[in-house]
């Protein structure tokens, strides 16, 4: 193996920090018909749990969070739906295997959102003409999602650009390789290295850079988000959409992205073509959506080192009336756990990624939003990995969906959170925790303790605001409280200190949910949950 080529596979694991599962097969299980109307539940779909009288006109407090149509704060705790999407090539159906019966074990997590996939081939399989058949059954789960009381970000998913190059998202039209054949890698090697064969980088560049002659294909790409937007603006599903799945080569082909790995490594590089692009795919959202959140990654590059971000802050702006509602998300592949090879006890990736991506989203005025991470439970200290990211992202109070859903038959390995049949996996097992799913405020602090099974939050009163504040819970790793048993050994303990005060708690278990509705005077508010036996903190 020659050097630059060693080089090269060594790099294509840092820009391709993602799972390889493919499957096709869908649910037919039947839904509402999909109905038009103002966001938050104008619709003829009903948001579970959405109080009455909402009608999303209050404002986030602050740019570096969320609200629902109720005003109040929200913190998207969830899951990529779903790997299996993405099939073996642009003639599948790019659904979810696991099917909508499968979506009901979220409630077991107390989870409120997903990261749902959707793929440009397959909105736009033939160039000019949306597939709406298509669409309508994406409707159908986002129906699905309104009745549980699921927020979901629409992900316009591609790795390794396209299905013709032994990826997925762009359609087949649209993958120009200037007549070069791509291969798929050598049996035994890595998925990502794919991503190396001259004909996909040439697929790339030809989206990337107008000046080769296809600037139209950049065009329909963003021509399919405004339809994309314009067919969900309405639903009260749908919280906001991530332009891009980890971009890649935007910059240019894998020699230009080997020969600035220096300054990205020091801060230096700024991707202006990626940041462009952004722009543009913001502008487009929002000629149909003025309300929903617009997330934006930086290139997969720097997430893998990690590096800095390399967005230009300064070049990206949201049009919309109002505050600007951006998001930054980035994934968070520590690449040692991503390639199953454990958690290193000196591992600096997660404080590194923290220090960067904390600053990077102040910078943009955007929420951090963790679009992918995970690893297999095999992993050595996964465990410890996983404390550690969730408690990063407790105290930075910002949202993720892990990767993925995908729900085995044998849990043995699986980096889903739950198997077929419901049952939590080793990594559901370590997920599950209990956390904010919406605040009737703004929330100054909130912290779950992994090893006494308590959760503390600290938030404040704000005007105009309706509806109680949610706590998610995760029923199916605790068992039940307050009595209602969903499985499994006697219902665990639990306390609930509101203000001061312990509650009788009754969770609603259909959601995952504990609402709280203080009584104390006062513009603050606290709350203390602790599960179990063990000596109790609260």
């Amino acid at each position: 193996m020659g050097t630059r080529t060693g080089v090269a596979l060594g790099l294509a694991v840092a820009l391709l920090a993602a799972t390889a599962c493919s499957a096709g097969g869908r649910d037919d299980e039947g839904a509402d018909e999909g109905a038009k109307g103002p966001g938050g539940g104008g619709t003829g779909i009903e948001f579970a749990g959405m109080p009455d009288g909402c009608d999303g006109s209050v404002e986030a407090p602050s740019t570096d969070l969320l609200v629902d149509a109720c005003g109040r704060v929200v913190i998207l705790r969830g899951t990529n739906v779903e790997s299996s999407a993405k099939g073996d090539s642009q003639g599948d159906d790019h659904l979810p295997a696991s099917g909508q019966a499968s979506q009901k074990h979220l409630s077991s997590l107390g989870w409120n959102s997903v990261r749902f996939l959707i793929f440009w081939g397959a909105v736009e399989p033939t160039k000019g003409r949306y597939d709406e058949a298509y669409l309508d059954v994406v409707e159908d789960w986002l129906d699905l999602y309104a009745r549980q009381g699921v927020h979901v970000v629409l992900d316009m998913h591609q790795d390794i650009y396209g299905w013709k190059v032994h990826g997925n998202g762009a359609p087949d039209w649209a993958v120009l390789t200037d007549g070069l054949e791509a291969k798929p890698p050598p049996e035994g090697q890595p998925w990502y290295l794919a991503a190396v064969d001259p004909a996909t980088q040439v697929a790339y560049q030809n989206f990337w850079d107008p000046s080769r002659g296809h600037p139209e294909l950049r065009e329909h790409f963003l021509d399919t988000w405004r339809h994309v937007a314009e067919r969900f603006a309405d639903h009260p599903a749908v919280i906001g959409y991530d332009i891009l799945n980890e971009p890649v080569f935007a910059n240019g082909d894998l020699d230009a992205t080997l020969a600035i790995q220096a300054d990205a490594e020091a801060g230096r590089f700024h991707n202006t073509n990626l940041t462009e692009f952004s722009q543009q795919a913001i502008d487009a959202v929002r000629s149909a959506d003025d309300d929903a959140w617009i997330m934006i990654e930086p290139t997969s590059l720097v997430n893998a080192f990690p590096y800095p971000g390399d967005l230009v802050a300064k070049d990206l702006h949201d049009p919309r009336k109002g505050e600007p509602r951006l998001a930054y998300a980035p994934h968070l592949y520590e690449p040692s756990v991503h390639d199953g090879n454990g958690y290193a006890v000196d591992s600096p990736y997660v404080g590194k990624w923290e220090g960067y991506r904390v600053r990077e989203a102040e910078d943009l005025g955007a929420t951090l939003y963790v679009g992918e991470f995970g690893g297999s439970p095999d992993n050595a200290r996964m465990d410890q990995y996983l404390d550690d990211v969730l408690a990063m992202a407790d105290r930075n109070m910002l949202s993720w969906a892990q990767w993925s859903w995908d729900p085995p038959a044998d849990p043995e390995g699986s980096w889903s959170p739950v198997t077929v049949d419901g049952k939590l996996t080793a990594n559901g097992e370590r997920l599950a925790r209990v956390y904010p799913r919406a605040i009737a405020g703004v929330p100054e602090a909130f912290s779950w303790d992994p090893n006494t099974h308590t959760f503390r939050m600290t938030w404040r009163e704000r005007d105009g605001v309706e509806g109680p504040t949610e706590l998610g819970v995760p029923l199916r790793a605790f068992h039940a409280v307050g009595g209602i048993e969903v499985g499994g050994d006697d219902p665990a303990p639990v306390r609930l200190v509101l203000d001061g005060k312990d509650l009788d708690v009754q969770p609603d278990a259909e959601r995952g949910v504990i609402a709280l509705e203080p009584t104390a005077d006062g513009p603050t508010h606290e709350v203390c949950v602790h599960w179990g036996s063990e000596d109790d903190p609260c």
